[in-house]
């Protein structure tokens, strides 16, 4: 039987994504769950390949070192209910003892920084895609397309998952944090 939600997780080949499947084992919602290796080919296009499979009408990709709260997908898909209007839904996270991404949809502001994280419910007739040459801040990428089409996000204000600071795309690898930024704001002629 088909469900409603899909979660599409990166699996690389240093790190398998056994806790982050612990987690989603425990939703209260039912889910079907795509995994995908990367390939070494990155992020994007995992995720990308990873849609491609995708036949739920809502979808949400997970990095594999995330332990998503019980409710998480219940409480996005809640909220994306609550707001028709909007293409997709995010809520806040806990990494190191510090909560990120706890900022209500602003349009103006996503012009200018990126507080939405990857791990973000989407209607999946609205995805438009991972851009693959994107290095670094994919995800602001992903909702700077999406704005520049029109769509929308809304806040869930519940935490989502917890995370641990660890090398990889948001940290200590590939083009440095300001380089990403430029190239993004470059892309979208902001």
């Amino acid at each position: 039987m088909l469900k409603d939600v899909t979660v599409v997780v990166i699996n690389r080949e240093v790190e398998t994504p056994y806790m982050t499947l612990k987690s989603l084992a425990h939703q209260t919602v039912p889910l079907d769950v795509v995994v995908v290796y990367d390939e070494g080919r990155g992020a994007n296009w995992a995720r990308n390949q990873g849609a491609a499979l995708v036949q739920s009408e809502l979808v949400i990709f997970s990095d594999n070192d995330i332990v998503w709260e019980s409710d998480a997908l219940e409480m996005l898909q809640a909220t994306l209910a609550k707001h028709p209007q909007a293409s997709y839904a995010y809520g806040w996270y806990m990494m190191e003892g510090q909560t990120y991404c706890r900022q209500p949809f602003d349009a103006n502001l996503l012009r200018h920084t990126n507080f939405i994280s990857t791990m973000s419910l989407l209607h999946r007739r609205d995805f438009p895609g991972f851009d693959e040459t994107i290095e670094r801040l994919q995800d602001w990428d992903l909702w700077l397309t999406l704005l520049a089409q029109g769509k929308t996000g809304v806040y869930c204000d519940h935490q989502i998952f917890t995370t641990s600071v660890r090398p990889g795309i948001t940290f200590g690898q590939g083009i440095s944090w300001e380089e990403a930024r430029r190239k993004v704001m470059r892309k979208h002629s902001l």
